[in-house]
């Protein structure tokens, strides 16, 4: 089946024909050893394509302790080629082409469509009452140390606003507490922790619903960064250039792709706390400490036959860069709105902690206007990407090479660095510990621009590189030379 994938599996059916995608019939323990495989394979590929020595996704179909049919699945969204393939594209080196089919969806919005719930793969078990059992899927113990096993990972938890149309598809960890009961991480200033809080607020109970083994698309941007009150559903029906098909959820009224593995439904009681973690998370450190946490109250679960539990080996290096591109896509649409044009990178060599910007307009105290225009309309950079490197358009920040070339060699020491007080995330692992729990580490901002007063000529020093240092002929006659040189 070609783009736009309708779901999980038919889009591993069609990797698996390429080789991007590995079955794994010989049984796999859930309790650690699936983690330690998908972590494995995540350090050695690297996020490269097979073709330059890559790894495949992998799909276990036999896992210990669960009849057959129940399966695990890992590192969809984790190589080049992957990712390219589940937004349309054929190339796997032009990033910015691939930001630019976001952006496309992002300004083309498509709304979804609500199908008839007969017709839901997502409805073809259900367990309600007393037959609720969050241990009856194959839930991993991803690392050694984490404080249970994680129903979510790799999914996305939608929660709507209470006072308006806004719904929110977002990506956050969620742990197995008892057969009933979920917790993980919600941030005020993260969008789901912008509706618990009005929830909270009036001690209302808020409505949740969990989808694990969607479509890569879907999950890709569920898992971004959005421009505020923008509905993640309708960006991806932009990018598919077809809207969505949701269903209704059995006990409240959000609306979930009728095509996923597994939903769980319920409530997020108010003022209700419980203990989570620790867990080792996609910084590549168990920074996190273990935490009283919000409770997700499971109601209901409808899952397809032979459901397919998807989770995300969380680590270093990180596993998944797939929301990587649409949150930097979405960035670079956030700074246009203010007059900024800029390409943006938040580089998953780092774990996407270190975003970096090329501006074409500099202007006076750029750095400083780039770093507060994302931290305010995209708020998961406040609290996950500590990091901001603001430079010329000049330097390719789809090279890592080039980008620490820019950062050593650019960025004054003195005036090229600043640094400022900030909410952040709990996650950060430079941060102490009272820091974490506090949320109130510091970001840092280096400015790698070249100052305005500069003479161009003069005082700004050129790079010598084959493309910058010879005349173009020179490089021309090389170029055309090259193989007869003896050189490959």
């Amino acid at each position: 089946m070609p783009f736009p994938y309708e779901d999980y599996r038919s889009f591993v059916d069609e990797c698996e024909k390429e080789g991007l995608f590995v079955k794994i019939k010989k049984e796999v323990d859930w309790n650690l050893e699936a983690g330690a495989i998908a972590r494995r394979l995540a350090e050695l590929g690297k996020g490269k394509t097979i073709a330059e020595g890559g790894t495949p996704g992998v799909l276990f179909e036999k896992i210990k302790g669960y009849p057959e049919g129940f399966m695990l699945s890992a590192l969809a969204t984790s190589s080049r080629d992957r990712i390219a393939k589940l937004y349309g594209y054929k190339s796997t080196d032009v990033i910015e082409d691939i930001q630019q089919i976001v952006l496309n969806g992002m300004r083309n919005p498509i709304k979804p469509v609500k199908v008839d719930p007969k017709d839901a793969l997502c409805k073809q078990n259900k367990l309600f009452g007393d037959d609720i059992n969050l241990y009856k899927f194959p839930a991993p113990m991803l690392h050694d140390g984490d404080g249970g096993r994680y129903m979510g990972t790799w999914n996305f938890v939608i929660t709507k606003d209470k006072d308006s149309d806004w719904v929110n598809w977002g990506t956050y960890r969620s742990m197995i507490v008892d057969r009933k009961t979920l917790s993980g991480i919600i941030e005020y200033g993260q969008d789901i922790g912008k509706h618990y809080r009005k929830y909270e607020q009036i001690n209302e109970l808020m409505p949740f619903a969990i989808v694990i083994g969607s479509d890569p698309l879907s999950f890709a941007i569920g898992g971004s960064a959005v421009l505020p009150g923008q509905n993640e559903v309708d960006v991806v029906g932009g990018i598919r250039k077809k809207p969505m098909k949701l269903v209704k959820c059995e006990t409240n009224d959000l609306c979930v792709p009728a095509s996923a593995e597994i939903v769980i439904e319920g409530f997020v009681p108010p003022h209700t706390r419980v203990w989570e973690g620790p867990y080792g998370e996609y910084t590549g450190y168990r920074a996190s400490p273990r935490d009283l946490r919000p409770v997700y109250t499971v109601q209901a679960i409808t899952y397809r036959n032979n459901p397919i539990l998807t989770f995300e080996p969380t680590g270093t290096p990180v596993a998944d860069f797939g929301t990587t591109i649409a949150t930097s896509a979405m960035a670079s649409e956030a700074l246009r709105i203010v007059g900024i044009q800029a390409r943006v990178w938040t580089m998953p060599e780092t774990d996407s902690t270190l975003t970096v910007v090329a501006v074409k307009n500099v202007t006076p105290n750029i750095a400083t206007m780039v770093k507060n225009t994302l931290t305010s309309q995209l708020g998961v950079m406040s609290l996950y990407n500590f990091k901001f490197l603001i430079v010329n358009d000049d330097i390719n920040i789809y090279d890592p090479a080039e980008v620490l070339w820019a950062l050593c060699t650019r960025v004054h020491p003195r005036r090229g660095v600043i640094i400022s007080d900030e909410i952040c995330g709990a996650l950060a692992p430079f941060a102490s510990l009272d820091e974490r729990l506090k949320r109130n580490a510091p970001h840092i901002t280096f400015d790698g621009t070249w100052p305005l007063d500069w003479h161009p000529t003069v005082a700004v020093p050129p790079v010598a590189s084959f493309k910058s240092i010879f005349p173009k002929e020179i490089q021309d006659k090389v170029l055309q030379n090259w193989k007869s040189y003896g050189l490959k």
